[in-house]
């Protein structure tokens, strides 16, 4: 999926206008931490860029939007949709 396509998934998701661009660059560094976490939990570049994961990008920037220094909380939904996305990186499927 295309970064725009994803940010506007993540702009979405945190309840924003669709179009709005103000917080482009704090949601950007969130996805770049996410897509880190879910690479090492053992998510494939493949699956990265797999439709299937825009979800679990998009929880894991919610989850982690409104964090105060040194805090990771993500909820149990997000390390369920990397567990599955993991999985489907060591089969091979898409």
């Amino acid at each position: 999926m295309p970064e725009e396509d994803l940010l506007r998934a993540c702009r979405i998701g945190l309840g924003m206008s669709p179009s709005t661009t103000a917080m482009d660059g704090v949601i950007e560094q969130k996805m770049l931490a996410v897509k880190s976490i879910m690479r090492g939990a053992g998510v494939s570049e493949k699956m990265l860029d797999d439709p299937l994961a825009v979800g679990a990008i998009v929880v894991g920037v919610t989850d982690i939007w409104n964090l105060s220094a040194g805090e990771i909380k993500f909820s149990p939904v997000f390390y369920t949709m990397i567990t599955q996305l993991a999985g489907r990186s060591l089969v091979g499927d898409s």
